[in-house]
C-alpha cells in the first residue's frame, strides 16, 4: 500500500499556483522530452509568469500487468528535474484508474504512487480532478489534497457533454467538490476547451455566458481558460508539403475577445503550446515516419514549415532546410530570443546537427513559452 499522507494544518487558499493579473500564463505540457527540454531552458523571467500543467504520459501501447515502482519513479523524476519547486498542476494521460504499481507492500494505484514520488522530490504540485474521474481516483486526489494542503485543480470540459441526467454544471461541480472535501477558495477552475477545430464555430459572445455561469459558482482561487488550435495531424491539406503553413491561434483570439466583453472575472490565459491536446494512439503515425515540420508561434498564428516526403526516407537533413526557411522569415525573433531560437539558428547555419522531431518539439515549445509571456505583458 502507499504510505499514508500526514494531514496538513494549512488551508489550501494560502497556496497560489496561478498569480492574479492578466500577465500570468498556464501551459499544458506532456511529460515528453521536448516539452521537458523547453521548461529546463526557460528563463527566470518566463518562469515568474508561468505555471505548467504537466501531464505524465503513459505508454503508447496497452500493457498487461502493473508497472514497477522504479518505472513510475523515473517518470516523476524526469518531470521534477525540470519543474523543481515551481508550482505546477499534475495530471496524467494514457493511464487508466485500473493501472497499478508494484510496491513492497503489494499493488497500489499508479496515481497515488505518482503523487507520492512527486512529494518525495519536493514538487509543489496541485493534483488535477476531472468530472469524469471514477471514485477510486477521486479518493486518491482527496488524500493528496488533505495531506499537502495545496488544494486541487478542477478541469472542466467547456465544450463537452457532462451528464446524461441533465444535471446543471453547478450541481456537477458541487458534487465533485464535496467528494474531495476542498472548499472552493482552494480550487483552481480550468475551463478546458480542448482542440478548437476549424470545423466548429466558437465565438466569444456565445462562450461568455457559460464562462460567467461557471465563474459565478463561487470564489475560485483562480480561473484558467485552456485551449489549442494545433491539429493532431498536419496532413489532409492543413499544411501542404513544401510550404509554410499559417495556423491561426484561435484560443488566443477567443481569450482576447472575452476580455473585450468586460466579463466579471477574466480567466487566465492557457494553451497547449505547439501540440495537440492528446498524445498519439497506437494506430496513429508518429516519429520519423511523419513529415518533418517546425512550429513557430507569432502573435496571431503558428508558422509551420513542412517538408516534402517522410523523414524516415528523406533523412533528418530536412530539418536544416526548414530551419533556414524559418530564420529567413521576418517574424523570426532572433537566435538569442530563447534556447529554442538558438537551436533553430545554429541548425540553419550548419553549426549543429539537425536531430529529429523531439528536438524541434522542444525548440518550438521553448520559443512559444517566451512568446506568450511577452504577449501577455504587452496586453496587460
Amino acid at each position: 500500500m502507499v504510505t499514508t499522507v500526514q494531514l496538513s494544518l494549512n488551508p489550501p487558499e494560502w497556496f497560489h499556483p496561478v498569480l492574479p493579473g492578466k500577465d500570468h500564463y498556464v501551459v499544458a505540457l506532456q511529460s515528453l522530452r521536448g516539452e521537458r527540454d523547453a521548461l529546463l531552458h526557460a528563463s527566470p523571467d518566463t518562469w515568474a509568469h508561468l505555471t505548467p500543467l504537466v501531464e505524465i504520459v503513459g505508454p503508447k501501447t496497452a500493457e498487461n500487468g502493473p508497472f514497477t515502482r522504479e518505472r513510475i519513479a523515473g517518470w516523476v523524476k524526469r518531470v521534477a528535474d525540470v519543474v523543481g519547486t515551481h508550482p505546477c498542476f499534475l495530471d496524467t494521460l494514457r493511464l487508466s484508474p485500473n493501472h497499478q504499481t508494484v510496491t513492497s507492500d503489494g499493488n497500489s494505484p499508479v496515481l497515488a504512487v505518482i503523487h507520492e514520488e512527486a512529494r518525495k522530490r519536493g514538487m509543489a504540485f496541485v493534483p488535477v480532478l476531472r468530472l469524469r474521474d471514477v471514485r477510486p481516483t477521486v479518493s486518491q486526489i482527496a488524500d493528496s489534497a488533505a495531506g499537502d494542503a495545496r488544494g486541487i485543480a478542477l478541469r472542466y470540459p467547456v465544450l463537452g457533454t457532462l451528464s446524461a441526467d441533465d444535471r446543471s454544471p453547478d450541481a456537477l461541480i458541487k458534487e465533485a467538490l464535496d467528494a474531495v472535501q476542498v472548499d472552493i477558495v482552494g480550487i483552481d477552475l480550468i475551463l478546458d476547451l480542448g482542440y478548437l477545430s476549424e470545423d466548429v464555430e466558437v465565438h466569444a459572445e456565445d462562450l461568455a455566458p457559460t464562462v460567467k455561469e461557471l465563474v459565478s459558482i463561487g470564489d475560485w482561487r483562480s480561473v484558467v481558460l485552456l485551449g489549442s488550435s494545433m491539429p493532431r495531424s498536419l496532413g489532409g491539406g492543413i499544411v501542404a508539403e513544401g510550404t509554410i503553413g499559417r495556423l491561426p491561434r484561435r484560443e488566443w483570439d477567443l481569450w482576447l475577445a472575452l476580455a473585450a466583453l468586460d466579463s466579471d472575472r477574466q480567466p487566465t490565459f492557457g494553451d497547449y503550446a505547439v501540440q495537440h491536446p492528446d498524445p498519439p494512439l497506437e494506430d496513429q503515425p508518429s516519429g520519423p515516419g511523419q513529415r518533418a515540420n517546425l512550429r513557430y508561434t507569432i502573435d496571431d498564428a503558428t508558422l509551420v514549415p513542412r517538408a516534402v516526403g517522410a523523414v524516415i526516407q528523406e533523412g533528418a537533413e530536412q530539418y536544416r532546410e526548414l530551419c533556414r526557411l524559418l530564420v529567413a522569415q521576418p517574424e523570426f525573433a532572433g537566435r538569442h530570443f530563447t534556447w529554442g531560437d538558438f537551436q533553430i539558428a545554429e541548425c540553419a547555419d550548419g553549426i549543429s546537427e539537425p536531430g529529429w522531431q523531439t528536438q524541434w518539439r522542444g525548440a518550438g515549445t521553448s520559443h512559444h513559452l517566451r512568446q506568450v509571456v511577452d504577449q501577455l505583458a504587452r496586453v496587460s
